[in-house]
C-alpha cells in the first residue's frame, strides 16, 4: 500500500535532533529522505553518546533520529559541491536544514537562492530561537531552549533552588515535530495552490506551543502556575500514591466531586465522603495536604495492579505511574505496535519507538535502519543523472 508521502524527496541538511528527527517523521511517511552530509565530520550526532561494544557501530542518539534515510556526502564549502546540490535541488520537493542563523546565506543553499532553481520548493528552517530578533544568532541545544521556553522553570518545584533538564531533547523533539508539521503544510500548500515557500519555526516557538496552557493563564489572567509537590496537590485525585509493592498510581479525576463518593468506597473509607475536610473541592482544596497523608497510609496496604483494578470498578480515572522498563511490554504499546522491529546488519533486530499516527489506507511505518556514513552517496547521485566517470572525478576532487 502506498504511504502519505510517496514519491517526495527531501533533501535534508539537518543534523542532531531538532531537525533530524523531524525527516524520520517524514520518512515514516513515506518520503525519499536523503541526507546530505559533510564529507569529513558528516553528523555530528553520530559520534554521540550510547556507543556499543562494537567502535564502528553507529550510535543510539544516530540511530533514533536517522532511520529510514539515505545517507550521501557532499561538500558544499566547494563550488562543483554547490553545483552538485543545486543540480538535486531543482528536481527536490523539500530541502530542510537547522543550522545557524546564517550558514545556509555563507554556504549558499539559502532559501532565496534555491527557490531561483526550484520556484516550487518547500523550504524549511528550524533554528533555536527564530530568525529574528537580537540573539538570533546564537547557538542552541536542547538545555538552553528547555531554559530559554520557560519548561525548565515550570517543572523546578518551588520550595527547591534547582532548575530541571528533562531527559530526551524535549526542546529537540518538540521543535522537529512542528517543523514536520510546518513541512506538511507546505506540501500541501503546494499541491492545492502551486506555490513553493519559506517555512521557519523554533526551538522557542515549539516550547511556547508545548506549554500555551499555561502561559496564556498568565498572558490572560497573569497566573503563573508551576510544578508543585504531591504532598500539596490542591486536588487529591489529580496526584500519584505509592502503593505497597513500591509501585505508584496515578489518579486523574479533575472533575473531583464527581468521584469523590466512588472513590472513598473505593479505597474503603466511606467516612470520608461526608468529613467536613473533604465534602467538595473547595474544602479539599483547604485541606489538601491533611487529606493526602491520609491517602498515603491507605495506599501503601495493596499492591498497584489491585488498586486499579478496585478503582476501574468504581469508575474511578486511574492507571500506572510507568518506568521505561515497563513501556515495551505495555499491552496497549503491543496492541497498537507503538514499538517497532528494524533489521540492522550491525545491531540485529532493533526495537524502536514506532509511528504514533495510523492511516487507515496509506499506512506509515518505519522501514530500516538509519545508514552507515555516505553508504548511498553514489546512488543517489546516479538517480540525478551522474554517471560513474563523473562520480570517479567528484570524489577524486574531494566533492563526495
Amino acid at each position: 500500500m502506498p504511504s502519505p508521502l510517496d514519491g517526495i524527496t527531501v533533501l535534508d541538511l539537518t543534523i542532531w535532533q531538532n531537525g533530524p528527527w523531524a525527516t524520520v517523521m517524514l520518512s515514516d511517511m513515506g518520503a525519499n529522505v536523503i541526507k546530505v552530509e559533510d564529507p569529513v565530520n558528516g553528523d555530528p550526532g553520530r559520534a554521540s553518546a550510547h556507543r556499543v561494544a562494537n567502535p564502528k557501530a553507529i550510535s543510539l542518539y544516530f540511530e533514533t533520529m536517522n532511520r529510514n534515510k539515505r545517507s550521501m556526502t557532499l561538500n558544499l564549502k566547494s563550488d562543483e559541491g554547490r553545483e552538485v546540490f543545486y543540480r538535486m535541488a531543482a528536481k527536490a520537493d523539500v530541502v530542510i536544514q537547522n543550522f545557524r542563523v546564517g550558514v545556509v546565506e555563507r554556504l549558499g543553499v539559502d532559501y532565496e537562492t534555491i527557490r531561483k532553481i526550484n520556484p516550487r520548493i518547500v523550504y524549511a528552517s528550524a533554528s533555536g530561537l527564530g530568525d529574528q530578533g537580537p540573539h538570533a544568532r546564537d547557538g542552541v541545544f536542547d538545555i538552553l531552549g528547555q531554559a530559554r521556553g520557560g519548561f525548565m522553570w515550570a517543572n523546578a518545584m518551588p520550595d527547591e533552588d534547582v532548575q530541571y533538564r528533562l531527559y530526551a531533547g524535549i526542546a529537540d523533539q518538540t521543535g522537529a515535530i512542528m517543523l514536520a508539521y510546518g513541512v506538511m503544510a507546505g506540501i500541501v500548500a503546494r499541491e492545492r495552490l502551486g506555490v513553493g515557500q519559506h517555512m521557519q519555526t523554533s526551538q522557542l516557538a515549539a516550547q511556547l506551543t508545548l506549554q500555551a496552557l499555561a502561559l496564556n493563564g498568565h498572558l490572560l489572567l497573569g497566573s503563573f502556575p508551576r510544578t508543585t509537590s504531591r504532598r500539596n496537590a490542591t486536588n487529591p485525585l489529580w496526584n500519584t500514591y505509592k502503593c505497597s509493592d513500591g509501585q505508584w498510581v496515578v489518579i486523574g479525576c479533575i472533575q473531583s466531586d464527581r468521584y469523590w463518593p466512588e472513590f472513598c468506597r473505593g479505597i474503603g473509607a466511606e467516612h470520608l465522603i461526608a468529613d467536613p475536610r473533604c465534602v467538595n473541592q473547595a474544602e479539599r482544596v483547604k485541606h489538601c495536604t491533611a487529606i493526602i497523608e491520609m491517602l498515603d497510609k491507605i495506599f501503601v496496604t495493596k499492591s498497584r495492579a489491585e488498586w486499579i483494578e478496585i478503582l476501574k470498578a468504581r469508575g474511578v480515572i486511574v492507571g500506572p505511574v510507568q518506568a521505561y522498563h515497563d513501556i515495551p511490554n505495555d499491552p496497549q504499546v503491543i496492541a497498537n505496535e507503538y514499538v517497532a522491529t528494524l533489521h540492522s546488519p550491525v545491531y540485529g533486530d532493533m526495537r524502536e519507538v514506532g509511528v504514533p499516527v495510523k492511516l487507515s489506507e496509506t499506512p506509515a511505518y518505519p522501514r530500516k535502519p538509519a545508514p552507515q556514513f555516505g553508504e548511498h552517496t553514489e546512488e543517489v547521485l546516479q538517480e540525478f543523472g551522474y554517471t560513474w566517470d563523473e562520480l570517479a572525478g567528484l570524489r577524486e576532487r574531494h566533492v563526495i
